[in-house]
Order: structure tokens, then C-alpha cells, then sequence
């Protein structure tokens, strides 16, 4: 069953969230006569309902012999090139990754998160004070982006002092990984700059 729009109980669409435009004064209305907790309340359901239509019209699909099935046959050259014996690591690999997907959308922390992220992005959407969102913008690219990059010799020196012993002893190790942890940072912030 697919959600055509997310609605208050009065028939109001509560956000822009299920497809339908509404006015910013009406959501800001909308959102303080709901309160933080109804709106949760209703990301959660909205969340349980996505995970069974998941489960009840995906999940079926990718283990029935239909096209994916096939597709991933294929993709694994399970068919034509090898043995029945020898293909049974890679279905099985293919099984596993399937069952992780249904566990991952399962999992409380997933729940957490999507609910998390779905009544934030409401109440941010309906704010009209971008002047936050604009504050963290400018930290990000104007002040830590550019302090990393002025600091970046100093910065890896001090991460490979500390990471040497865990390195056992392995100097170049130790930059290793302290150069690929300031560019994950830095790839971090960067997206979250982007997502403002």
C-alpha cells in the first residue's frame, strides 16, 4: 500500500512529505497544534508501513525465480559457465545480502534515524529561519574546512604520534591512516554542508 499523502487526523495534509504542497504558515500552525510528539507517532507508522510494502512486495520478488533472480544468476555467471557445486558460495552470498537488507531496515537504529530524520526535516521545512542552517554553512566550508587544510601537516603529526603505538610501531601505517581519517572528516563535513 503506498501513502498518497501524510495527513493530520482532520483530513489536513499535515507536509509536503507525501506529495502535497502546503503553505508554510499552515504547516508551522499545523506542527505547534500536533506537537513534536504526534509527529513522531505518525514518522514511526509511516516507517512500519514502508517496511512492510519492503517486505511484502520486494522481498518476495528477490526470492522468487523472477528477473532479479535470473539478473543475479547471470551477474555471478551462475547458469553457463559453472558448476551447480561451485555456484552454491555465491547464491549463498547472494541470500546473505538479501537477508542483511531486510535486517538493516529492520533494525532499531534504522528506525531511530528515519524518524529522527523525518520529523527534523518537517519542522525544518517549516521554519522559515534559515539563518541556522546558513551559520553551519559558513563554519563548515569558511572555518574548519580552511583550518584543516592550513593545520593538515600539523594536525597529521599529531594523529601519527598517537596512532603509532597502535600501529605497532609502523610509522607509515600510522600516516596511513591518519591521511585517510582527515580526508573522512573532511568528506563528512562536506556532506553535511551539502545536505543544509
Amino acid at each position: 500500500m503506498g501513502l498518497s499523502a501524510i495527513e493530520c487526523p482532520d483530513g489536513v495534509c499535515h507536509s509536503h512529505h507525501g506529495g502535497h504542497a502546503v503553505n508554510r504558515h499552515t504547516m508551522e500552525e499545523l506542527l505547534s497544534e500536533h506537537g513534536r510528539e504526534w509527529c513522531e507517532r505518525l514518522a514511526e507508522r509511516i516507517y512500519e508501513m514502508s517496511v512492510d510494502t519492503f517486505s511484502q512486495s520486494v522481498m518476495p520478488s528477490l526470492h522468487a525465480a523472477g528477473w532479479q533472480r535470473r539478473h543475479l544468476d547471470w551477474e555471478f555467471k551462475l547458469q553457463n559457465q559453472q558448476s551447480e557445486t561451485d555456484a552454491e558460495p555465491d547464491r549463498t552470498l547472494v541470500d546473505g545480502m538479501i537477508n542483511a537488507t531486510e535486517s538493516f531496515l529492520r533494525s532499531s537504529e534504522v528506525h531511530r534515524l528515519f524518524i529522527q530524520e523525518l520529523v527534523q526535516g518537517t519542522f525544518d521545512e517549516a521554519s522559515d529561519d534559515h539563518l541556522r542552517s546558513n551559520a553551519v554553512r559558513q563554519l563548515i566550508e569558511e572555518e574548519i574546512l580552511t583550518t584543516l587544510q592550513d593545520k593538515r601537516a600539523v594536525l597529521i603529526g599529531r594523529l601519527v604520534a598517537q596512532l603509532k603505538s597502535a600501529a605497532d610501531g609502523d610509522e607509515q601505517r600510522a600516516a596511513c591512516a591518519a591521511e585517510e581519517g582527515l580526508m573522512e572528516v573532511e568528506r563528512l563535513l562536506c556532506n553535511h554542508s551539502e545536505s543544509l
